[in-house]
């Protein structure tokens, strides 16, 4: 008589939870790569993002002071340039001078839909040297997060209109303060003591 031996067997306990342990860390590993991409690229757009809106900030201030301060203006003419902290428009005498048409994004802390970025450019005068210098600073802060801002750039330069005499520029906090300036203010890495967020010149 024959006798047939079957000598297949399945896979015992502990081959299952082995193999389903090594399938659990591949997954889990190709998650956090993805993850990790995801954010390397937004963190890439956000500081490119943010650095561009900074230029254009300070082009937009570097132009508009020279275009008012060398043109041949009546005497006495007087320019006023500031923040609209709503919208964080640049404004020469209340008027836009430009509007850059943002993004928008929801605020992780209260759901809001907001302008992605709060831009903020703050002003000081040295006019030592006989130079008439005006410095400036302008903050790029990422909206997402506020109340908790989070600065994303930083420029600063100077401009100098050869041609304004002594006397005729002037600097003050006009504006009302929010959240964001009493932040930036606060931070004392930013040396904003001794800066103004209005700046007013008379030809």
């Amino acid at each position: 008589m024959k006798r047939i031996h079957n000598n297949k067997r399945g896979f015992t306990l502990v081959e299952m939870m082995l193999a389903l342990a090594i399938i659990v860390i591949i997954g889990w590993t190709t998650v956090a790569l993805m993850m990790a991409t995801r954010d390397s690229f937004m963190t890439t757009y956000n500081t490119n993002d943010s650095s561009n809106y900074a230029k254009l900030y300070a082009d937009g201030f570097e132009n508009t002071y020279l275009r008012h301060t060398q043109e041949d203006a009546p005497t006495g003419t007087s320019s006023v340039i500031s923040i609209d902290k709503t919208h964080s428009i640049l404004k020469d005498n209340g008027v836009a001078v430009f509007a850059p048409s943002q993004m928008t994004t929801k605020n992780v802390n209260n759901g809001h839909i907001v302008d992605k970025w709060e831009i903020r450019i703050y002003f000081k005068h040295d006019n030592s040297n006989g130079k008439q210098v005006v410095d400036y600073k302008i903050f790029v802060v990422d909206n997402y997060y506020s109340p908790t801002y989070r600065v994303m750039c930083i420029q600063e330069g100077e401009v100098w209109a050869p041609h304004m005499g002594y006397g005729k520029i002037a600097l003050s906090n006009t504006l009302s303060s929010d959240g964001v300036d009493d932040f930036l203010r606060g931070q004392s890495t930013y040396h904003l003591s001794g800066w103004y967020d209005t700046l007013t010149y008379t030809k």
